[in-house]
């Protein structure tokens, strides 16, 4: 049996000591392109989560995995399985390239926002979870008399 002087001891079992040394090796490698994409992954799993009102443990439970692995994808400092992604969109309801920060070319939209629009989305996207959902509620209520107000007119 084999170990690293000073990093473990003796006792430890030798299992430890290898994945310990390919962990560290592993983590010493990633470049830094790969690096600003996990940090980028994380940070858009981040976000749906929160919209969605999920907690980081009641998602990781929901996952199999532990609050500190997932954390980590969060986090962007681990990189996760293709099977994990894929859960995770499923989970959060949004195509495998929305959470990469890729343009799914599955579908073209009808129409693209215009710049107004998208200003303002991103103005409601800075309010308070109250805010916004007060202002979702109008929207709602405004469409719903609109589409009423069509098919009166028909």
């Amino acid at each position: 049996m084999w170990f690293f002087p000073g990093w473990i001891s003796a006792e430890e079992d030798e299992s430890v000591a290898i994945r310990f040394y390919f962990q560290s090796a592993t983590v010493m490698s990633i470049s830094n392109e790969d690096r600003d994409f996990l940090v980028a992954l994380g940070s858009r799993i981040a976000h749906l989560r929160t919209v969605h009102e999920i907690t980081q443990t009641r998602f990781a439970r929901a996952l199999g995995l532990s609050r500190q692995t997932f954390q980590g994808y969060e986090e962007g400092t681990r990189s996760m399985p293709v099977t994990t992604l894929v859960k995770m969109a499923f989970a959060l309801r949004v195509p495998v390239e929305d959470l990469l920060g890729v343009p799914s070319y599955t579908e073209t939209p009808r129409r693209s926002l215009t710049s107004t629009w998208y200003r303002r989305l991103q103005s409601i996207n800075e309010l308070s979870k109250v805010q916004q959902k007060v202002i979702a509620q109008m929207l709602d209520a405004l469409i719903a008399q609109a589409g009423t107000k069509t098919s009166n007119e028909e």
